[in-house]
């Protein structure tokens, strides 16, 4: 057994590994981007607006926070050092007449220009020297030069470390970019400019090229090439802060970290999610042997049809039923408190005033709702799922030989039907574990809890990768943990089953 579980718990990393990795790749392939901004429109269906990401080569601000994010780097591998000198200038020529190819009579759709554009800049930085080499070659036009120029200044601007602790490198690399981003933007050519401020600026950017080349790797050598093939993606850059469980901050507050912000939800999460499962367990077991003992009878067809219609009813038309109907003017049977109707608790004014046994009432009072719209649906599935394992127990030879001997129905229902027929319900438990960190949206909306539902939906709408890719890793954690959870349970319920 203890074999069995250390290569099981060995397996479970790259298990993760995996899971996120396939999970990065969709997520990054995805169209759009975080800075696309979510809007209605007036049929009140959603559309994403790219203007704000429609960054040139001199948005600085844009730039920071693709930068910040690692948005400006290539997926998994970096060939963009490979680029041809005719690729290059291929993709300035279409930059700067908006047509493809150039001499073309209709332009590119904009979606497309501003991809490219966005694609480019982010490129420019492993394209220095072929950028500079448009720059000061007097044989291309000027608007084409023009085009080189911004994006020989996004290539070469840095970002500057920030924070309060800083060593005296990072505060020396800081004024030194502090110096050469300014002279780069001097060096961006204007329509209005003449030929020779043209020239004048592309000469004084090919010597600052050759003065730095050097200090920003901009000519690498293959060691270097190698490293950037490997190592200057987002991938890589974002699972060596995994591995240090590192999940990176919000989005929309880059002083709060995704782990603080989850973990201020765990309260509301697991409540919502362990109460209602272990009620469900306990339930359908309860549901499920009655119907399996009173098979084609009356509390079977009754039960059976009960917890179909159930089954069939949606959440988010039960949770308004319980709001409406049930909670709205009026109280819990036989006392005069009102049912709650939001929050996980009373307003802080009066829930910090209570004593302990006061406010486990109070949470018990306020989460008694939202976990029947949880739990009716999870136990109508699993109520049908243990009536059919305790059918196909009950109609085993060892338990007609238990009847047969005439042993009392509660003991063989019990204890030979029962711990058999649990297995098949606790796979079907252990597969819904992951969960745990996803809540109820609709609950949590309709009820007013802060809990991880809404969370996530808001994430995912956002693009807050971050916080996407967390609940893609605890999910599956969960879940792993819970597979294994429910193979040691077999051995538990089935001294037949061994893990050896």
């Amino acid at each position: 057994m203890y074999t069995y579980l250390a290569r099981r718990l060995l397996l479970i990393p790259w298990t993760l590994l995996c899971i996120i990795l396939v999970n990065f790749v969709v997520i990054n392939l995805a169209p759009g981007d975080p800075v696309s901004v979510t809007e209605m429109t007036a049929e009140g269906n959603a559309s994403r607006d790219a203007s704000s990401g429609n960054a040139s080569g001199s948005d600085e601000r844009y730039l920071q926070f693709r930068e910040h994010y690692g948005l400006t780097l290539p997926i998994l591998f970096n060939l963009w050092p490979l680029i041809t000198s005719e690729r290059v200038v291929n993709d300035l020529y279409i930059l700067t007449t908006r047509k493809d190819p150039p001499n073309s009579t209709e332009e590119i759709p904009s979606k497309d220009y501003n991809a490219l554009r966005t694609r480019f800049g982010d490129k420019a930085v492993y394209c220095m020297p072929k950028i500079l080499a448009v720059m000061c070659d007097a044989t291309y036009p000027a608007a084409v030069r023009n085009t080189a120029s911004r994006f020989f200044a996004r290539g070469g601007l840095k970002q500057a470390f920030l924070g309060s602790n800083l060593t005296k490198e990072q505060r020396a690399f800081n004024r030194k970019i502090a110096v050469d981003n300014n002279m780069l933007r001097s060096f961006i050519m204007l329509p209005t400019d003449s030929q020779e401020q043209i020239n004048s600026k592309a000469e004084k950017a090919y010597a600052w090229y050759q003065a730095n080349k050097q200090f920003y790797h901009f000519e690498p050598t293959t060691g270097q090439m190698i490293e950037i093939f490997f190592f200057k993606t987002r991938i890589y850059r974002y699972m060596s802060k995994v591995l240090t469980l590192d999940f990176g901050t919000m989005r929309n507050d880059s002083n709060k970290t995704v782990i603080g912000e989850v973990s201020k939800r765990f309260k509301y999460s697991l409540t919502l999610s362990l109460i209602p499962m272990l009620i469900t367990f306990i339930l359908c077991q309860l549901f499920g042997v009655l119907m399996a003992y009173q098979h084609n009878r009356w509390p079977d067809f009754s039960l059976n049809f009960c917890f179909l219609l159930l089954y069939a009813l949606p959440i988010f038309v039960a949770a308004p039923f319980l709001i409406e109907k049930i909670a709205i003017n009026h109280t819990f049977p036989f006392t005069d408190i009102p049912i709650p109707i939001s929050g996980f608790t009373s307003p802080d004014s009066t829930y910090n005033n209570l004593n302990s046994y006061q406010r486990i009432l109070d949470i018990l009072q306020h989460i008694c709702l939202p976990i029947i719209a949880i739990a009716y649906g999870s136990l109508a599935a699993q109520t049908r799922l243990a009536r059919t394992a305790f059918l196909e127990v009950l109609r085993q030879d060892y338990v007609r030989t238990a009847w047969a001997k005439g042993v009392a129905p509660m003991t063989i229902l019990f204890k030979h039907v029962g711990r058999n027929a649990s297995i098949t319900i606790v796979t079907a438990l252990a597969s819904s574990l992951g969960i745990v960190l996803a809540g109820s949206l609709i609950v949590e909306t309709l009820f007013e809890i802060n809990g991880f539902g809404k969370f996530f939906y808001d994430a995912i709408i956002n693009r807050d990768y971050n916080v996407i890719m967390f609940s893609a890793f605890a999910g599956s954690f969960l879940s792993l943990i819970g597979y294994l959870m429910a193979d040691i349970a077999y051995t538990v319920l089935d001294p037949r089953l061994s893990l050896e």
